[in-house]
């Protein structure tokens, strides 16, 4: 597991995949996915049941590294799920990117 001032120096050298690479937030990661029933979060609002195929940080890695792995957070209204499992179109819409396409070349680094 890093530390947070390690994620911070992945975050500074922009390079998060040896975060997302690393055998703790896969085991991790796992483990949200089962507890949520291998369901994305997302469209089970949407009474939609499709395969969750990764884990988002609510709360931004990259600007709560101290949340790295966190599964939840509190504020002012309670406390809330950090860590969401979800398929890759509502992950992709979360952060407001184009879905995959072999013509863009997109590549998540949250891949895990």
């Amino acid at each position: 597991m890093y530390t947070e001032l390690q994620i911070r120096e992945m975050i500074a050298a922009d390079n998060l995949a040896e975060f997302y690479n690393d055998k703790y937030w896969r085991r991790l990661s796992h483990k949200v996915i089962a507890e949520y029933h291998h369901e994305c979060q997302m469209c089970r609002q949407e009474h939609k049941l499709t395969p969750a195929t990764l884990v988002h940080h609510v709360k931004h890695l990259r600007a709560y590294p101290a949340l790295a792995y966190s599964r939840t957070y509190t504020d002012d209204t309670g406390e809330h799920m950090q860590l969401m499992p979800l398929c890759h179109d509502c992950h992709d819409k979360i952060h407001e990117r184009g879905i995959y396409s072999a013509r863009t070349g997109f590549c998540n680094e949250e891949k895990w």
